[in-house]
């Protein structure tokens, strides 16, 4: 059995290397050339492999170059938008700021403006009142003065009718208590009746008449006659001293009515100007407290009329140097732009040409090989 085994196996060994045999080109030179043209087709597709291999290296360095271009790009791009972003806020910002500031500097300004006038007017107002205040003390001070002369003079007037009065009473009563009085006690009173005459005619009260009854009192008699004729004509000079000392009183009751109507005139002058010195000093008191707060307020705006006009040539400056700044940055990233797309370009250019070159050569090189396949074939039928 075993040996049957080995013996169908030998004989199907046999017939497979009789069929083989029948398989062989009709004689060795035919089958060498054979063999010889699949070694060149097997060596030719090696050799494209390899060429293919190369190419696709370099296609994919290129392509690699490529997605890192577009990455850079795209990265940069990124960037851009940012500081892009960053430019248009902040310009906003303080474009917004500097419109603020010019806005505060012409309010702060005019502020300025209005309030130093209002300082000036201040100042022309304490000059009026200033002047006006001592326009009144000196008013005052002028009255006041001729009020004390007029006084004096009124005490000075009151006090010599008081005295004659006193005096030409005192006389009266002398000549009335005695019926006949000598010629001593005439000339005893005689003193008075002078001073008494003096005064009258100062003031314009019968003075001649006084003058001419002292002149009479003051004649000596001869003889007994005329110490008769003198007590005779010693009533009409009691007559005369009363008419006088109603004259004297009339002038003394005058004298004080003006005197009270001069202090009353004093006192209503002294209270309206000094009233006036009051509103006036009070109005002074005012406008120096208003000029003083507006001096504040002129120190208090400039001084923030500084920090903003500073904060605006700051504003200005930074807007200056930004716009430069984002200017220059722009036009940079338009030139990479440009030659970022041309090295884009390019490559893409490149690894187009590339592959169109070796899809050509393998179309080439594989109808070559099939030529060369079809004459071989050709030759082993």
């Amino acid at each position: 059995m075993r040996a049957f085994f080995l013996a169908t196996v030998a004989l199907a060994g046999a017939h497979g290397v009789a069929a083989a045999v029948q398989e062989l080109p009709g004689n060795l030179t035919e089958w060498k050339e054979a063999k010889a043209a699949e070694a060149e087709k097997a060596a030719g597709v090696v050799a494209k492999d390899a060429k293919l291999s190369a190419v696709g290296k370099v296609v994919e360095l290129l392509t690699g170059l490529q997605q890192k271009v577009l990455a850079e790009g795209e990265e940069e791009a990124h960037t851009y938008s940012k500081f892009a972003c960053f430019c248009k806020d902040t310009t906003k910002e303080k474009l917004e700021a500097i419109q603020k500031g010019e806005d505060s500097k012409a309010s702060l300004s005019a502020d300025i403006a209005e309030v130093g006038s209002k300082r000036d007017g201040l100042d022309t107002k304490i000059g009026d009142l200033l002047a006006e205040i001592a326009k009144e003390k000196h008013m005052t001070e002028q009255f006041t003065e001729l009020r004390q002369k007029n006084l004096a003079t009124y005490e000075a007037n009151a006090a010599d009718l008081i005295g004659a009065l006193d005096a030409l009473e005192g006389a009266i009563q002398k000549l009335k208590a005695s019926k006949k009085p000598s010629f001593v006690q005439v000339q005893a009173i005689s003193e008075t009746l002078r001073t008494a005459a003096l005064l009258a005619d100062a003031l314009g009260l019968g003075g001649d008449a006084a003058s001419q009854a002292l002149a009479m009192l003051q004649q000596e008699p001869a003889n007994e006659v005329q110490m008769e004729d003198y007590n005779f004509h010693s009533s009409p000079v009691i007559t005369m001293l009363e008419r006088l000392q109603g004259q004297f009183r009339g002038e003394k009751e005058q004298v004080d009515k003006n005197e009270v109507e001069e202090v009353s005139q004093y006192k209503q002058f002294v209270q309206e100007h000094t009233g006036l010195m009051k509103v006036a000093q009070h109005n002074l008191l005012e406008s120096k407290k208003k000029k003083e707060a507006a001096i504040e307020s002129i120190v208090s705006a400039s001084q923030e009329l500084t920090t903003v006009e500073a904060a605006l040539m700051d504003d200005k400056s930074y807007t200056n140097t930004l716009s430069t700044m984002c200017s220059e940055k722009a036009k940079t990233w338009d030139q990479r732009t440009t030659v970022r797309a041309a090295e884009l370009s390019t490559l893409t250019q490149a690894i187009g040409i590339i592959k169109g070159a070796v899809s050509e050569k393998s179309s080439a090189a594989t109808i070559r090989f099939m030529q060369q396949g079809v004459s071989v074939s050709v030759a082993e039928a």
